[in-house]
C-alpha cells in the first residue's frame, strides 16, 4: 500500500473486522457457558428433586429391576428428551427411562469426571459419557443413590434438549451484565491501543522531519545531508514523497548557499584584485602627466614623447584590464548562454592565426598551424572560440622569445575536437601551475613585462566550461607550455 491514506483506511476497516469477531466469539462463549451453567442447573435439580422426593429409590429398585424403567420414565413425563438412569457405583446401567441397548451388557459408563466434581460448591456443569450413544460426550449431571447411608449407586441425569422458550432465569441477566461489560472494556483497550498506533503512525516521520529540518537549519546548510536525518525517504507513500521533498530543497538550499558564498568570495577577491590591478598603471599614468605638466618647459621634446608614450601604454593596460573585466561579467552571468552553430574548428583556427601572423614575424617568433584534414562539424559559438584562441595565442607570443616557435594545433581527441596553443617560452613554474587559470593570478616576475591582464586564461577556462568542455595546462620550466581546450563535438 503506497497511500498513508489507504493504510489508515484498512486499518480502520480491519479493526471493524476484528473488534465485530471478538464481539461475534465472546458472545457465542457466554451463550454457552450460560446454556451449559443453565442447563446443567435445570438437570441437577431435577435429579436433587427425584432424590428428596423418592428417598427410597433404591429400595424401590430392588422390590422390581424389571419395572423401575417405568417408574423413570413417569419423572420424565414433562420432559421427554431428558435421559435419566439408574447407575451402580461402577458405571453399569441398571435401569433407564428410554429404550435399552444391547450394548449395555458389556458397558460401563466412566464416572470419573462425575467423581471429580459432584462435591463442588457451586456445582460445576460436568461432560461425560452419553449412555445411549458409545464413545459420545454430553452436558450431565449425577446424584449419590443411598440406602441406609450407604452409597449404592448413581442417578445419572443426561440434558440432551433445552427449552428456551421458557422465561430465562435470573442467570441470563448476569450474564448479559457480565458480556456488556467484557466487550466494553475490550473495546476500550483495542481502540485506545489503535488510536496510540495510528497517532504514531502519523507523528513519528513528521517528528523526524522537524528533527532533521532543525539540524539542518542549525548547521547553517553547511553540513552534508546524511541519510539518518531523514530515515523515511525511502517511502513509497506521501510521508515518502514528503521527505524527499524536504531532502532536494535542503540539497538545493545547500547548494545555492555555497554558490553564493563562492560568488561573493570571488566578488571580494576580484574587487581587490582590481583595485590593485588598476592602482599600479594609474599611479604611473597620473605621475607621467603631472610630470609633463609641471615640466613641460624644462623637457626636451624627445623626453616628452617618451613620458606620453608611456602615459598611452599605461592608459591601453588599463583599457584591456576593463574591457577583460566587462567580458568576463558578461560570460558570468547566468543569463548568458552561448550560440552554438556547426563549425569548422580547423578552419576557425586558421583564420585567427592569420591575424597574429604580422606580430609573431615582427617579435621574431614562428607561427605555425597544425589539423588534419577531414575533422568533424563541431557545435560552438564561434565569436566565444576565437576570443579564447586569441587569448591563449596572447599569451604563447608574450612569452615566446626571438627565434622561438608558437603551434596551434586542432584534433580528434576520443569523442570531442582539442585545440591546442604550444610555445617554447621558459614554461610555467610547477608550484604556478594549478592556479594560471585564477581570475588575476600572475607570477609576480612577468607581471609587468608581459602586461597581462591576468584575466585571459580565466576568460579561456569559462568558454570551455560554456560548451561543456575544459581547459587545461601541460608544461616543463625551462621546455614551453602547452595550453589546451577540450570540446565535445556537440557541445551546448
Amino acid at each position: 500500500m503506497k497511500s498513508l491514506r489507504a493504510r489508515v483506511l484498512l486499518l480502520i476497516a480491519g479493526f471493524a473486522f476484528v473488534m465485530a469477531a471478538l464481539l461475534a466469539i465472546i458472545m457465542h462463549a457466554s451463550v454457552r457457558e450460560y446454556y451449559h451453567d443453565w442447563l446443567y442447573e435445570k438437570s441437577n435439580s431435577f435429579a436433587e428433586r427425584v432424590l428428596a422426593a423418592h428417598p427410597d429409590l433404591w429400595q424401590d429398585y430392588r422390590r422390581d429391576p424389571a419395572g423401575f424403567g417405568a417408574r423413570l420414565r413417569q419423572y420424565i413425563l414433562y420432559s421427554p428428551n431428558t435421559g435419566l438412569y439408574l447407575l451402580d457405583t461402577d458405571g453399569h446401567v441398571l435401569a433407564s427411562a428410554g429404550e435399552g441397548k444391547l450394548f449395555w451388557s458389556n458397558y460401563k459408563v466412566d464416572l470419573t469426571p462425575v467423581r471429580e466434581v459432584v462435591h463442588t460448591d457451586p456445582p460445576v456443569p460436568i461432560m461425560a459419557d452419553d449412555p445411549d450413544s458409545q464413545g459420545k460426550s454430553c452436558l450431565v449431571a449425577a446424584r449419590p443413590v443411598l440406602e441406609n447411608g450407604e452409597m449404592r449407586g448413581w442417578l445419572y441425569v443426561v440434558a440432551r434438549q433445552a427449552d428456551f422458550g421458557t422465561a430465562m432465569p435470573e442467570l441470563l441477566k448476569s450474564y448479559a451484565i457480565r458480556t456488556a461489560a467484557k466487550v466494553g472494556l475490550m473495546t476500550i483497550a483495542i481502540g485506545g491501543l489503535l488510536t496510540i498506533a495510528m497517532i504514531t503512525l502519523l507523528t513519528r516521520p513528521l517528528t523526524s522531519l522537524t528533527r532533521a529540518t532543525e539540524q539542518v537549519r542549525n548547521s547553517g546548510f553547511c553540513d552534508e545531508l546524511c541519510e539518518s536525518f531523514f530515515t523515511d525517504s525511502e517511502r513509497d507513500d506521501e510521508i515518502g514523497r514528503l521527505s524527499r521533498t524536504f531532502r532536494e530543497a535542503f540539497d538545493r538550499l545547500k547548494h545555492e548557499t555555497e554558490l553564493v558564498r563562492t560568488v561573493d568570495s570571488k566578488r571580494r577577491e576580484m574587487v581587490a584584485s582590481v583595485s590593485h590591478d588598476l592602482r599600479t598603471p594609474l599611479t604611473a599614468l597620473i605621475g607621467q602627466l603631472e610630470t609633463i605638466r609641471l615640466k613641460r618647459d624644462q623637457l626636451t621634446p624627445a623626453e616628452r614623447e617618451q613620458l606620453l608614450e608611456r602615459a598611452m601604454h599605461n592608459a591601453h593596460h588599463m583599457k584591456r584590464l576593463t574591457d577583460a573585466l566587462a567580458e568576463l561579467a558578461k560570460l558570468d552571468n547566468p543569463d548568458f548562454q552561448a550560440q552554438p552553430e556547426p563549425i569548422a574548428i580547423g578552419e576557425l583556427a586558421d583564420d585567427v592565426v592569420q591575424r597574429y601572423v604580422a606580430s609573431a614575424q615582427a617579435a621574431g617568433v614562428q607561427l605555425e598551424i597544425d589539423y588534419p584534414d577531414g575533422l568533424p562539424l563541431t557545435h560552438v559559438d564561434a565569436a566565444l572560440i576565437e576570443r579564447a584562441l586569441a587569448n591563449l595565442l596572447d599569451n604563447a607570443l608574450r612569452v615566446t622569445p626571438p627565434g622561438g616557435r608558437v603551434l596551434v594545433r586542432a584534433l580528434r581527441d576520443g569523442d570531442g575536437i582539442r585545440l591546442e596553443v604550444a610555445d617554447s617560452g621558459p614554461g610555467v613554474l610547477p608550484e604556478d601551475q594549478a592556479r594560471v587559470f585564477e581570475r588575476f593570478y600572475q607570477s609576480s616576475r612577468h607581471r609587468e613585462q608581459r602586461g597581462s591582464s591576468g584575466l585571459g586564461l580565466a576568460i579561456v577556462k569559462r568558454v570551455a566550461e560554456l560548451h561543456g568542455g575544459q581547459a587545461g595546462l601541460r608544461s616543463e620550466p625551462g621546455r614551453g607550455s602547452t595550453f589546451f581546450i577540450e570540446l565535445p563535438l556537440a557541445a551546448a
